[in-house]
């Protein structure tokens, strides 16, 4: 016995196989726009987070130049120049590496320019100073001054992050 061949069956089948795969198209459109829009909001998370981070970090960085500039300060004021010119060169250093993420520093941009001259400035002093051995008040005084000046702008600047 012959199997008998429908015609209508298969034109059904064939019907019902597009319907299928319409519906599977369908979910599978549906799908990729979901996981598209969870990889948006990841990437949105992740960069809110990474802007976090450098933003703690920055915060942390300028308190670090704010202490730098009190503990130079207190050896100005407590003795000889060589502790304070160490000092001094790490304070040189750590605002030439300070990187603001947002760019908060560039509406002060002129003082923050002014103030790492003004840095570099102070340290190059106490390194001439440290090689004399008898120096004078005024210089100390000169210094400890310009130095209580820097301090006064870079808390500010740490007080706003």
């Amino acid at each position: 016995m012959m199997p008998c061949y429908n015609a209508q069956m298969d034109i059904s089948l064939s019907a019902i196989d597009r319907i299928i795969a319409l519906v599977g198209f369908g979910l599978t459109i549906w799908q990729l726009y979901k996981t598209k829009a969870a990889a948006t909001a990841a990437k949105e998370a992740a960069d809110a987070a990474v802007s976090a981070v450098r933003n703690l970090e920055a915060v942390s960085k300028m308190h670090d130049i704010s202490s730098r500039t009190r503990d130079l300060l207190r050896l100005l004021r407590s003795g000889p120049f060589k502790p304070a010119a160490a000092a001094a060169f790490e304070l040189r250093d750590t605002v030439a590496r300070y990187r603001d993420p947002h760019n908060q520093v560039v509406a002060q941009i002129q003082q923050w320019e002014k103030a790492v001259l003004d840095v570099k400035a102070v340290h190059d002093k106490l390194e001439a100073l440290a090689m004399i051995p008898r120096t004078r008040a005024e210089d100390r005084e000169a210094l400890i001054h310009e130095v209580a000046r820097l301090h006064t702008f870079f808390t500010s600047l740490a007080a706003q992050s």
